[in-house]
């Protein structure tokens, strides 16, 4: 009788050793699960911060790249990656001369990023200039008059004035309220008087070698009032 309550008692304590190493083997697998997915989160969020310094340092590709091979999904990386692209695709057709093609490419930072936000700015000051230059040229060579040609000239400087001076969020905020976000679209910033913002929009066509004119906006960054001009 004694050796049955020997075995019992010893059976009852190798019931008690498994039950806590397999509590033991669900904790660590648990932990292991959160600190996998805690690696994963800190990995993203390396890479973004990292791409972001890429892009201050005017490292674009370096940027995409290093958002590509991070493997994340996440919205606010894919934003990046999607204005990277674009910024990548507009300065390419700008270095070529490509102007409307440059500013159709361009089209709205999604990303919120402040440096690719600088960068856009920047970039879309340059081709407004240069599609207003270019159009100046057209014009003067038209012969329509001195004084037109003169005209263009001046709204050449004052457009890529306005560029400089229009913030790339506002321009976001204008695009996608309109549904101007994605690429075949450009914004050329017209005027600023106080809240209220004029923008130019084109469409290119489809060959995406020309952007037409679209229309005129008047966009009231306070209250979000669009008014069309023409």
């Amino acid at each position: 009788m004694k050796s049955n309550g020997i075995k019992k008692g010893l059976v009852g304590t190798a019931a008690l050793l498994a039950a806590v190493t397999l509590a033991a083997c669900g904790t660590n697998k648990s932990a292991s699960s959160e600190s996998n997915t805690s690696n994963s989160s800190v990995t993203h969020t390396s890479a973004y911060d990292r791409a972001t310094k890429q892009i201050a340092a005017g490292k674009y590709q370096a940027a995409l790249d290093t958002l590509n091979d991070s493997g994340s999904t996440s919205t606010k990386t894919k934003n990046l990656a999607s204005d990277l692209q674009n910024y990548i695709s507009a300065k390419s057709a700008y270095d070529e001369g490509n102007y409307d093609q440059a500013l159709t490419n361009l089209s709205a930072a999604k990303s919120g990023n402040m440096k690719m936000e600088a960068a856009f700015q920047a970039l879309r000051a340059k081709i407004t200039k240069a599609t207003s230059s270019s159009e100046s040229v057209t014009n003067s060579a038209s012969s329509v008059s001195e004084t037109s040609s003169t005209t263009s000239a001046s709204s050449s400087v004052a457009n890529a004035a306005a560029a400089n001076s229009t913030s790339e969020s506002v321009i976001s905020q204008f695009a996608s309220k309109m549904g101007f976000s994605q690429q075949g679209y450009g914004i050329i910033p017209v005027s600023q008087n106080g809240d209220v913002y004029r923008f130019e929009v084109r469409q290119s066509n489809a060959d995406n070698t020309v952007a037409n004119l679209i229309g005129i906006y008047d966009y009231n960054a306070d209250t979000g009032a669009v008014t069309q001009i023409s």
